[in-house]
């Protein structure tokens, strides 16, 4: 009998529930259209801003304590002009030339990712990304010569 009475003060919760799925369902399946035509809306543009900067390349880096200042005061000024930089400030994406949605998009989508520094290129309508963060970390611990990363990152852009 003591479990009937507690098991009985679910049914208002259940009812809730019941009553409020079955208001905001019909939103839902209403949304459904719009939700669907706006994203291939946005993969098209996407598709088309892949297609108009093919051959740029992104040097992508964040903002964590132990690696920010060694990449801007080592790192990027030593990258070559054809560079775009990104960083990444916690979840806000900083980047002079490009919309900061399709560069969010494509770091969403990352496909080799192993945390930060990461190279992205864009070549022929698709991008290509590169992880280079246990070579960063082995040069910026070890105080190695930063020119392997250098080297490493002209040949993933095929720059000479």
């Amino acid at each position: 009998m003591g479990k009937f009475k507690e098991n009985i003060g679910f049914l208002p919760v259940i009812f809730i529930g019941l009553i409020v799925f079955l208001i905001t369902f019909p939103f839902i399946i209403l949304s459904l259209p719009f939700t669907y035509y706006n994203r291939k809306k946005f993969e098209k543009q996407y598709s088309d801003f892949l297609e108009l900067n093919n051959d740029v390349n992104f040097f992508c880096y964040n903002n964590r304590k132990n690696s920010k200042e060694f990449i801007e005061n080592e790192i990027i000024p030593n990258l070559k002009n054809n560079i775009e930089i990104v960083y990444l400030n916690g979840k806000k994406i900083e980047t002079k030339n490009y919309p900061k949605d399709f560069i969010s998009n494509a770091l969403y989508n990352l496909k080799n990712y192993s945390k930060f520094p990461h190279l992205m290129k864009i070549r022929d309508g698709k991008l290509i990304d590169k992880s280079i963060n246990t070579l960063f970390y082995s040069i910026k611990n070890q105080n190695k010569s930063k020119e392997k990363l250098l080297a490493e990152v002209n040949d993933f852009f095929e720059l000479n």
